[in-house]
């Protein structure tokens, strides 16, 4: 499924300005989730194995209009402050020719995100949360801790109406927009 990249930069207000003036610590990344300045840690390599295992098999399977992108952040359209930076986003090619760095979340097909024991809370309630409300349409989330992943989709009123979960070692299916993409997470490693 193609969407047109809207003719708009998601513009920021007086806490992103601010956030994006500040010095930002060595190792961390920054988001404002819900009104609330999120900082978290450079992953542990357990963390961007599973991610670089997702974008492998993402890359070998994807139309390629579309591409798994590490480095960008989602922009909400309703608060021009908060923005996530999910661990990886499936988004149209495009974009490579664009100089931004915030999504709009109209043209984002899939948000992955690979729970940290620090924020694991934060990507299970306020990420989930947001994600819904930006109708993004398929949101991964990796739990390394024990093993868990869950699949939300079809996000409708601010919530996600499907939930689909299984554990490392099982095949995990996407919905639409990328229905029939599979993700073998059998090398999926966790924490312990």
């Amino acid at each position: 499924m193609l969407m047109r990249l809207p003719d708009r930069e998601p513009q920021g207000g007086a806490l992103r300005r601010h956030v994006e003036a500040s010095p930002q610590p060595k190792g961390f990344r920054v988001e404002i989730i819900r009104g609330k300045i999120v900082m978290s840690p450079t992953p542990s390599f357990k963390h961007g194995g599973i991610i670089t295992r997702i974008q492998q098999q993402i890359f070998a399977q994807i139309d390629p209009s579309r591409w798994p992108q590490q480095a960008f952040s989602v922009a909400s359209l309703d608060d021009e402050d908060d923005y996530c930076s999910p661990d990886l986003v499936v988004v149209p090619r495009s974009l490579e020719d664009e100089s931004g760095w915030l999504l709009d979340p109209d043209v984002v097909d899939l948000v992955v995100e690979v729970a940290s024991p620090s924020n694991a809370a934060i990507d299970s309630t306020e990420k989930l949360d947001s994600y819904a409300e930006w109708r993004i349409p398929i949101y991964l989330l990796i739990d390394p801790r024990k093993g868990d992943v869950f699949v939300y989709s079809d996000p409708v009123d601010g919530g996600y109406r499907t939930t689909h979960s299984t554990r490392f070692g099982d095949t995990v299916e996407l919905p639409a927009p990328l229905a029939g993409m599979r993700i073998d997470t059998s090398g999926f490693r966790t924490y312990d």
